[in-house]
């Protein structure tokens, strides 16, 4: 009998993480539900510049983190172009009822959304449609943020690297915030710096900044994280896109 490939994973604060990982999701949290306060930034993206930066890993414990202080929170993967959110948390359900096909109005989002066992909501990606960037833009994708917002405290919205396709870019303008990761010592510095002039031509505003894989001098502590706002960088999980 065939072998079935390992499910991809991420480590997860609802898990047994080290000590200081969690805190750090827990400082990511603090400092954004003390911003949303006014009803501003509930709305966020998460991106990279390029794969492999570990922006679902973000995305997914950043979720979890609201949903433990009783914050209903919706995730969307919006990465159309090769979603992994549904895989990173073993999601089999509703696979036909997805981004795709409540932005195509073949699905309402209250019966595509599946509930998670970290408590929080999924809104799966689907199969990749021919025009993702002119999809994820759209006037349906507004409607369906806001649609969200009634029902949901925060809305995470995942997507594509913005350093290689203009979805991120897109639904940037759509957001509140942009929370930017960077995988230290990975991207060079130049595709970073064209990632952020992307972002800040469609007015984005990027509220938070994450290093992933972030080098303590103390090695002991090099699978641990630390976080910073607003120029002050920190360090989060190694895994995911």
């Amino acid at each position: 009998m065939r072998k079935m490939p390992e499910m991809p994973t991420v480590p997860l604060i609802s898990g047994k993480v080290p000590f200081e990982y969690a805190e750090a999701y827990k400082a990511l949290r603090t400092n954004f539900t003390h911003m949303a306060e006014n009803g501003e930034n509930r709305k966020l993206l998460v991106t990279s510049s390029v794969p492999e930066e570990g922006k679902s890993s973000v995305a997914i414990n950043f979720a979890i983190s609201l949903a433990q202080v009783g914050k209903r929170v919706l995730l969307i993967d919006a990465d159309l172009r090769k979603p992994s959110v549904n895989m990173y948390l073993n999601i089999r359900k509703n696979p036909e009822k997805n981004v795709v096909t409540v932005l195509a109005g073949m699905a309402e989002l209250a019966e595509s959304v599946v509930e998670t066992v970290h408590g929080f909501d999924v809104l799966i990606g689907g199969v990749t449609p021919p025009n993702p960037a002119e999809l994820v833009s759209s006037q349906a994708m507004v409607d369906l943020m806001d649609q969200a917002l009634e029902t949901y405290d925060f809305v995470i919205v995942d997507t594509p690297p913005v350093g290689l396709v203009t979805d991120a870019a897109a639904l940037a303008s759509l957001c509140d915030g942009v929370v930017f990761v960077i995988r230290q010592g990975f991207a060079k510095k130049n595709i970073v710096q064209g990632a952020v002039h992307k972002l800040q031509t469609v007015n984005a505003k990027i509220v938070g900044t994450v290093i992933n894989q972030y080098n303590l001098e103390d090695a002991s502590t090099k699978d641990y994280s630390y976080y910073g706002h607003y120029g002050k960088y920190g360090k989060y999980g190694q895994y995911g896109k």
